[in-house]
């Protein structure tokens, strides 16, 4: 990254903590991703202005590579997009560098869950921190969808002194 600041400034950002507040057309538009990949689980990147840092009002789809993963090589990825997500993780890092380089950074990384809730699962956990740190500087939504629908979505935000994933406030507007 050509400012390495920036990227000392977005570990300590305030949406890493929560309370953000969503556009609700963003969150419609991840749910809507979220039944159209059903029974995968969708994937993406959701934004905001820099100037406004618990704003988050853009949303963009990521593929989700589970599949493509899984049929190359089964015994290290046995889960199929059913169960789990897989972002190309150069180009979510390149993502996430143009973010802060424009003054958009990506505050969140959503994902959903197929027929099961919106909750933080240990698979997601051991993805997004390791070693007690965190992966990239963001919180995290997921989107439960139920046959088809979506239902619940939740904000999780990583704690380090417990080196896990803590339910986080976020209001819609």
């Amino acid at each position: 990254m050509n400012n390495p600041n920036l990227w000392t400034e977005a570990w300590n950002a305030p949406w890493i903590a929560g309370g953000l507040t969503l556009q609700a057309s963003t969150l419609d538009a991840f749910k809507h991703h979220a039944e159209q990949a059903y029974p995968s689980e969708g994937c993406g990147l959701l934004s905001g202005p820099a100037d406004a840092p618990l704003m988050v009002d853009g949303c963009e789809i990521v593929e989700n590579l589970a599949d493509r993963y899984h049929a190359l090589d089964p015994e290290t990825f046995p889960r199929t997009s059913r169960t789990y997500f897989k972002m190309h993780e150069l180009r979510t890092q390149r993502a996430l560098e143009l973010g802060l380089r424009q003054g958009r950074p990506v505050k969140v990384i959503a994902h959903s869950h197929c027929d099961s809730g919106a909750y933080f699962s240990a698979e997601d956990a051991a993805t997004f921190a390791q070693e007690g740190r965190l992966m990239w500087p963001c919180a995290f939504l997921v989107t439960s969808v139920m046959a088809g629908r979506a239902a619940d979505s939740r904000l999780w935000v990583y704690n380090a002194e417990s080196n896990a994933f803590d339910e986080a406030e976020y209001s819609l507007v």
